[in-house]
């Protein structure tokens, strides 16, 4: 086997030391071990001016145009992607150490520069958030066993860290892909992907202890890819070997081309189903969540009722139905909601009618002493903000009377039904409870002080 190494130079024989710009093209290798942070941190070197690099035939690597004298610094990198998706394609494995994903800028027909820009993805899928997430941790608990790489993990551990986490959360992560192992809460932080014909195994990153521990590790490694590539009968197999006939191997062969359909047909099921299940489940954010995922979940919400959602932020949104505009500004908490999302909401408001010179109803949704069940929960709201919202004509809902109303959305409420709560959400002022919106009850017109 030939192995080459970016980034994380270990002391072995069998393994080549290279660093992206000076690196062969990886895909006269059979398998490579990558550390991305090596990208952007010899770009910043090379931008700095503090390292020189050359390429493999001698010529400098600078932050210029290719010429006969010198090898641009982003053509030496750009090309890299083209590489490995030929070694991935030839059945080959690229081990890689998690890290975020982050972008150098300053090269010359580059800027587009970052740590993974050098590694194919998935369909479906980026190296970078939201599959791809930044974290901090040490607790590395296997759960596949039987992967190549499960002794590596097993045996340094205790001295690797993680730096990055993939959202098993995502939909897509779940097909074609082998959690290998998981930090806190189950996060994967090794995981192996299918990927252009090949196979990309992250990692968490390898200890730093120096050259032996690191020639220990080496030699584990490549005994891991040993076992992942395919048998050197069949890579060493003559042309004409397929022509020998062997009784009852067509026969079988059939039957493992129908079958390998079959599981085909089902994954792509079940990643349909899948999807729709978490579609479905997000709804339930509703009454469980605060902060950008309640803003998240609202918009959700809101777009199955039928409202076209303009603009999201972090704690608000921009919707728009039966001829009007809106702001709902959305807060959950702990306990009570008090009076900040009314703030919050009258001065987006007027903001925007400086801006614009576009007036807009108001509405503000809160998930109080969210971690109760919504049966078990006092009034969610201060009575401050309820007032303030009716002497102010914003509308104030529970995340639970909003998971109401999907209810009746998901449950097939036809369109008049939907666009008369639309109207009695953007007409109604204060407290709007489920029946107010669903027109079985008339809304209460009292107020008093705000404060």
């Amino acid at each position: 086997m030939r192995l080459l190494v970016v980034g994380f130079p270990m002391p072995e024989p069998r393994i080549d030391n290279y660093n992206p710009f000076n690196a062969p093209s990886f895909f006269d290798y059979d398998a490579m071990v990558v550390d991305p942070a090596s990208f952007t941190a010899v770009t910043a070197d090379l931008l700095a001016g503090t390292r020189e690099f050359e390429a493999q035939d001698g010529r400098p690597v600078l932050n210029v145009p290719t010429s006969a004298s010198v090898v641009s610094a982003a053509d030496q990198l750009r090309r890299r992607a083209d590489e490995t998706q030929r070694l991935l394609a030839a059945g080959g494995t690229v081990v890689v150490l998690a890290r975020p994903n982050a972008t150098q800028p300053g090269l010359v027909g580059f800027e587009g520069c970052d740590r993974y820009s050098w590694l194919p993805a998935p369909a479906g899928i980026s190296w970078g958030p939201p599959y791809l997430r930044a974290a901090e941790g040490k607790t590395i608990r296997i759960v596949a066993d039987d992967h190549p790489f499960a002794p590596v993990l097993r045996d340094y551990r205790q001295r690797m860290n993680y730096r990055a986490v993939f959202d098993e959360a995502q939909a897509v992560l779940r097909s074609g892909t082998r959690v290998i192992a998981q930090g806190g809460v189950g996060a994967p932080v090794a995981v192996e992907f299918a990927v252009g014909g090949g196979r990309v195994v992250f990692l968490p990153i390898l200890p730093d202890d120096g050259g032996s521990i690191r020639a220990e590790i080496a030699t584990r490694i490549i005994t891991a890819l040993e076992q992942m590539r395919p048998t050197a009968a069949a890579e060493n197999a003559p042309h004409w070997e397929r022509t020998v006939a062997v009784p009852g191997l067509e026969q079988v062969e059939a039957e493992l081309d129908e079958a390998e359909k079959v599981v085909a047909d089902a994954n792509e099921h079940r990643a349909t189903a899948q999807s729709r299940a978490d579609a479905l489940r997000a709804h339930r954010r509703l009454v469980t969540r605060e902060g950008a995922t309640l803003t998240e979940a609202v918009a959700d919400a809101l777009l199955l009722l039928g409202f076209q959602v303009s603009e999201r932020h972090t704690s608000a949104i921009e919707v728009e139905a039966e001829g009007m505009k809106a702001v709902v500004e959305c807060e959950g908490s702990l306990g009570e909601v008090v009076e900040w999302p009314y703030i919050r909401l009258q001065r987006r408001l007027e903001e925007r009618l400086l801006k614009s010179g576009e007036t807009a109803r108001g509405l503000v949704v809160v998930n109080g002493f969210r971690a109760k069940a919504p049966d078990d929960r006092p009034v969610q709201h201060s009575e401050p903000l309820r007032i303030a919202c009716q002497n102010y004509r914003y509308g104030l809902l529970t995340g639970e009377t909003l998971f109401t109303l999907a209810q009746r959305a998901l449950g097939g409420a036809d369109e008049a039904a939907l666009s008369g709560i639309r109207r009695r959400l953007l007409g109604s002022s204060g407290l709007i409870e489920a029946g107010i919106a669903l027109g079985q009850a008339e809304p209460a017109e009292d107020a008093g002080p705000i404060f």
